[in-house]
C-alpha cells in the first residue's frame, strides 16, 4: 500500500508537494480504512484518494509523476544515455535543476522508504530504509559528489558482510561511475537477481496508471479466452444503463489488405506490418493475429455489443458506441482484476472523463465493495465537483490541488479546513474557500 509520496521539480510541479494516505489521528470516522499490522503497531491507511481542482492545475502531472518514477525504477535505463525527466520550467534555482521522487509503503508487513535525485544526466541521491521500532534503518545510501564520484554504502541491514548479496552488491556499486551514474542502484541489484531488490521492485510493478488515452492491452483477445470476463463486461455495461444488453467477441479470417484498403491503413503503417509474421497488430478499436502458417492467415478479432432495438437484437462495433460506453472499457477490467488482486495500486488520470457523476460514484463506491479484505487502493483525478461530498468520501480522500504565484502546483486536503458534520462541502468549495477554481476573467 502507498502511504506518502513526495515529488519535486517535475512539470508543473516546483518545490516539494506531499500527499499522504493517512487519515487525520484526531477523526472518528472509520469509514474506507484499512488496518495495516506493522512492527511499531496497527497503522489505519485509506483506501481512496481524489484530486480537484481547475484546468492546468496540475492534476495530471502529479499522475505524470507516478508513472515516470515507476517506469524509471522499473524498467532500467541505458547507460550513457540522458534521462528524460521533464522538469519544471520556471527554473527555481534553490532546486538546482534536480528534480526528487520519495515514495513510503506497505509491503509484506514492512514499511519502507525508497527515494531518488537525479537531473537529466545522473542520479545524485538514492535510498532506500526500513522501518524497525526505533526508526527507519537504512539498507543502502547513495550520494554523487560535485566531481561526479559515487559513493554507495551498504549496510547490513541489508545484506551480512561476506554474505553472497554483499558480495554481489559490493562488485555492482563499483561499477556505478562515469557511464552508469544514470542508472538506479535499485535497479542493478533487481537486474542481476537480487531477492530482497526483486520484492522492492515488484511492489513498483504493481501501480498501475491509466490515463484517459490508456487502453486495456488485447482486451478482445483476452475476453475471447476468459468467459467470465466477458460475462463480467457485458453485465457490468447493461447494469449501468449504457443500452448494452451483452458484449460478445467476434473472430474471423480475413484478407489483411482488403481490409486495410477499406480502413485507408497508411503506407507507413503497412510495411510494418508486413514484416510481422507472428504477432498481434492492434489498429482503430479492432485486433489483428497474423500467423505465418501455410495460409499465411490474419483473423480480426473485435468487440461486438448487442442492443435491443424495435424489439430485435441489433449488433454495434465499438467505434459505434458512445465516448461513456468506450471509457468504461477502460476502467471495467480494474474492477474485475481487482477482485483477485491483494496488493494493487491504481492511479486514474480523470475517472470521469465521458461519464455521468453516478457512474463515477458508482465505480468509486464499487471499487470499495470488491476490494474488501485486500490491500488494494485508488488514487484518481476529476473535474466533476459533484463528486465533492463529505457523505461518500472521507474528507482526507479529497485534496485540491492549484497553482501559486510562481506557477507551481501546491497541494492541499480538505480536511486541512475543518469542515463540519452536516456542512455542504461542495457548495464551500465552488464558493472559493478552499481555492482550487478556476479564476475567470473579466477584463478581457
Amino acid at each position: 500500500m502507498l502511504l506518502q509520496y513526495i515529488v519535486s521539480n517535475f512539470k508543473s510541479i516546483g518545490h516539494p508537494v506531499e500527499f499522504s494516505m493517512f487519515p487525520v489521528q484526531e477523526t472518528k470516522d472509520k469509514r474506507f480504512l484499512k488496518s495495516v499490522p506493522t512492527k511499531n503497531g496497527t497503522w489505519q491507511v485509506l483506501l481512496r484518494g481524489g484530486f480537484f481542482g481547475p484546468n492546468a492545475s496540475g492534476k495530471s502531472c502529479f499522475i505524470e509523476s507516478i508513472a515516470f518514477a515507476r517506469d524509471f525504477i522499473v524498467d532500467g535505463q541505458k547507460s550513457g544515455k540522458g534521462i528524460k525527466v521533464d522538469q519544471f520550467r520556471g527554473e527555481l534555482e534553490d532546486l538546482k535543476g534536480i528534480s526528487t521522487f520519495q515514495f513510503v509503503f506497505f509491503l509484506n508487513g514492512e514499511i519502507y522508504e525508497y527515494g531518488f535525485c537525479l537531473d537529466r544526466y545522473q542520479i545524485h541521491e538514492e535510498w532506500l530504509l526500513q522501518m524497525s521500532k526505533s526508526g527507519f534503518e537504512s539498507w543502502f545510501t547513495r550520494v554523487t559528489d560535485s566531481a561526479g564520484k559515487t559513493e554507495i554504502d551498504i549496510e547490513s541491514k541489508f545484506a551480512r558482510r561476506n554474505s553472497k548479496e554483499r558480495m554481489l552488491a559490493e562488485v555492482l556499486k563499483e561499477s556505478i561511475q562515469e557511464n552508469q551514474r544514470n542508472q538506479l542502484f535499485l535497479y542493478k541489484l533487481y537486474d542481476n537477481g537480487n531477492k530482497k531488490a526483486g520484492g522492492i521492485v515488484d511492489w513498483f510493478k504493481s501501480l498501475q496508471v491509466i490515463f484517459p488515452e490508456t487502453r486495456v492491452k488485447a482486451l478482445p483477445i483476452r475476453m475471447k479466452v476468459d468467459m467470465e470476463l466477458q460475462d463480467y463486461m457485458g453485465d457490468m455495461l447493461h447494469k449501468l444503463d449504457t443500452g448494452v444488453l451483452k458484449v460478445s467477441v467476434a473472430s474471423e479470417v480475413i484478407d489483411f489488405h482488403d481490409f486495410a484498403e477499406k480502413l485507408q491503413v497508411p503506407q507507413e503503417i503497412m510495411e510494418e506490418i508486413e514484416e510481422i509474421k507472428n504477432g498481434i497488430v492492434s489498429f482503430g478499436g479492432k485486433y489483428f493475429v497474423f500467423a505465418e502458417n501455410r495460409e499465411k492467415s490474419t483473423t480480426l478479432v473485435q468487440l461486438k455489443f448487442a442492443h435491443k432495438l424495435n424489439g430485435r437484437e441489433v449488433q454495434f462495433d465499438i467505434e459505434e458506441e458512445s465516448d461513456g460506453t468506450q471509457r468504461l472499457l477502460d476502467l471495467l477490467p480494474m474492477l474485475f482484476a481487482a477482485r483477485e488482486d491483494s496488493h494493487a495500486i491504481y492511479f486514474i488520470d480523470e475517472i470521469d472523463r465521458s461519464l455521468h457523476t453516478k457512474l463515477s460514484q458508482h465505480l468509486l463506491s464499487e471499487f470499495i465493495n470488491c476490494c474488501e479484505g485486500t490491500y488494494n487502493q485508488i488514487i484518481f483525478t476529476a473535474h466533476d465537483v459533484n463528486l465533492i461530498n463529505i457523505n461518500e468520501f472521507r474528507q482526507e480522500e479529497i485534496w485540491f490541488i492549484e497553482k501559486n504565484h510562481l506557477g507551481e502546483s501546491r497541494l492541499r486536503p480538505l480536511s486541512d479546513f475543518g469542515i463540519q458534520k452536516g456542512q455542504d462541502a461542495l457548495k464551500a468549495y465552488l464558493s472559493g474557500r478552499f481555492g482550487a477554481i478556476p479564476m475567470i476573467r473579466r477584463d478581457f
